[in-house]
């Protein structure tokens, strides 16, 4: 294919893409995105052949934000990522008119044991789409966009046409802990609070996945098998109607047949995330009134450390996140 061919296919491929609903697109090359990972996510693990990444990100509807209710978020979230795997389909049927092949990585593959030693998928789509340049990584590991910040969601698709990849971002949307906001409010703390002084936000962020999944899966894989284990373990005889009847098997119902719960289950750190064109008419919301509690983020430098306090979310909020004993808990009733 011609240069002048390659920039005509990449021009109508991303006007597609938006027409079709992503709200950010960007090129990745396979070959230098494969010499870049370091562990198995690269694109050899997905196929072979393949010679660019498309990759796009789609915004969860504002209005989901501005409401309490956040079962109905985390549906809105599910639509999103509903939205996400059609637009994989449409941009494979797009390329396959034109001669190529496509395939789409899974956006929702992960190993289910959460070990932070072993890849979460095929593809980490959230180094994907920073090095496509349509947005970065931020101090908790989520994917920021310029407009919407985290309160996204992201998928790609590989194919063999060759088209000129775009260049990173040049700097961070996200302060690191110089906000801090996140990494205050997280439920389970898992999110970094205390890094060296004057570090770049590349040299610290992370996240503690285990702990993450205590929030943004409270009725996802993880806590399933804790509430198991609560149940084994509690000492008490087995009561099998107390089980069937505790408020966890309800919402394990429900998530089994709808996903809420599964995941995208916490949006703590979404709330609080002040980049985005979309946080203005969020914040001024009264239902986002309080989701940074008083006396808000504390900073410490001292001892070559910046550290920042932890407050959790608000206090009405926090009974939602306890949720890995409860059938252990149903037993002593």
């Amino acid at each position: 294919m011609s240069d002048l061919k390659a920039a005509q296919l990449k021009s109508d491929l991303k006007a597609f893409a938006a027409e079709r609903g992503a709200d950010g697109v960007g090129i990745v090359s396979v070959a230098a995105f494969e010499a870049k990972v370091p562990n198995l996510q690269k694109p050899s693990s997905t196929g072979l052949g393949y010679h660019s990444i498309v990759a796009f990100y789609r915004h969860v509807l504002t209005g989901a934000f501005v409401t309490r209710h956040v079962p109905l978020q985390s549906h809105n979230g599910h639509l999103t990522m509903d939205d996400i795997e059609r637009l994989q389909m449409e941009l494979i049927d797009w390329l396959e008119r034109r001669g190529h092949l496509g395939v789409a990585p899974p956006p929702e593959a992960a190993f289910l044991d959460l070990d932070p030693r072993k890849p979460m998928g095929t593809l980490d789509l959230k180094w994907v789409c920073e090095e496509a340049g349509i947005g970065t990584v931020g101090l908790n590991l989520n994917f920021l966009s310029p407009k919407y910040a985290s309160r996204v969601y992201i998928g790609c698709i590989m194919t063999d046409a060759e088209m000129e990849p775009d260049a990173p971002m040049e700097r961070d949307l996200c302060p690191g802990v110089s906000c801090g906001r996140c990494g205050v409010v997280c439920p389970p703390d898992a999110i970094p609070r205390d890094v060296a002084l004057g570090a770049s936000l590349r040299e610290y962020r992370t996240l503690n996945k285990r702990q993450c999944s205590l929030g943004a899966e409270r009725i996802g894989i993880r806590s399933i098998h804790l509430n198991i284990e609560s149940v084994l373990n509690s000492g008490n005889p087995f009561d099998a109607d107390a089980v069937l009847e505790s408020p966890y098997m309800r919402d394990w119902w429900q998530s089994v047949n709808s996903k809420v719960g599964a995941f995208a289950a916490c949006f703590e750190c979404l709330y609080v995330c002040p980049v985005g064109d979309d946080y203005k008419p969020m914040y001024k919301a009264p239902e986002r009134v309080g989701d940074l509690p008083r006396p808000g983020v504390k900073h410490d430098k001292q001892d070559g450390r910046h550290r920042i306090n932890w407050l959790g979310p608000p206090a009405e909020r926090v009974k939602i996140f306890n949720r890995d004993s409860e059938l252990g808990k149903a037993l002593e009733k």
